[in-house]
C-alpha cells in the first residue's frame, strides 16, 4: 500500500509544483501516520496539519449513504458547500459535492485518489480543482473513513477581479 503512494509522485508533475502542494503535503501526513496500515483520523491530526486542516473533510463510510456523512468539514472547505456549478444534468451540484464525489473510488482502491478537473461555476467562470481522497481506518485494517483535500484556482479566462479563493 505505502509502496503505492511513493509511486505516485515519480515523473514529471502534471501541473506546476504550487498547485500541487496541499494535495501533496495531505498524502505525505497520510503515509507518515499509516505505518504500514490504513491510519485513523486521530492518527493524521497528530501529524502537522497546519492550515491544510482548513481544506479538508472527513466522511464516515458506513453513515454515509447517498450523500457523504462528515465527520469534519475544514472552515475554509465549508464555505464551498453553496457555490452551485453550471452544465451538465444536475444545476444543483456545488464545488464541495464535486470534492467528495471520489470517496468511494478511495475507498474500493485502498489508497489515496486524485482528481483534477476544470469546473463551471453558475456565473460562468472556470475554476480548476485538484482534490485527494484516502482511506482511514479506526483499527488500521477496516477502512471506516475517507479523509479529503482540496485547492483549486481560477482558469486563466475566468473574469478578472474574482472573489473566489481556493488554498
Amino acid at each position: 500500500m505505502l509502496s503505492d503512494v511513493a509511486d505516485l509522485f515519480e515523473g514529471a508533475p502534471v501541473a506546476p509544483p504550487k498547485d500541487r502542494r496541499l494535495t501533496r503535503r495531505v498524502v505525505d501526513a497520510w503515509a507518515r501516520a499509516a505505518r504500514g496500515r490504513f491510519p485513523s483520523w486521530t492518527a493524521l491530526q497528530d501529524q502537522e496539519l497546519g492550515a491544510d486542516i482548513d481544506w479538508m473533510f472527513v466522511v464516515d463510510c458506513e453513515k454515509s449513504c447517498g450523500f457523504p456523512f462528515f465527520v469534519f468539514l475544514g472552515e475554509q472547505l465549508s464555505k464551498f458547500s453553496d457555490v452551485f456549478l453550471t452544465g451538465g444534468e444536475n444545476f444543483g451540484l456545488s464545488l464541495l459535492d464535486k470534492a467528495t464525489a471520489d470517496i468511494y473510488a478511495a475507498q474500493a482502491s485502498e489508497a489515496p485518489h486524485f482528481r483534477e478537473e476544470s469546473l463551471v461555476l453558475c456565473d460562468g467562470r472556470r475554476v480548476l480543482i485538484r482534490a485527494v481522497t484516502a482511506p482511514l481506518a479506526e483499527d488500521g485494517r477496516r477502512i471506516t473513513h475517507i479523509v479529503g483535500a482540496v485547492n483549486g484556482r481560477f482558469a486563466h479566462d475566468a473574469e478578472a477581479g474574482s472573489d473566489l479563493r481556493l488554498a
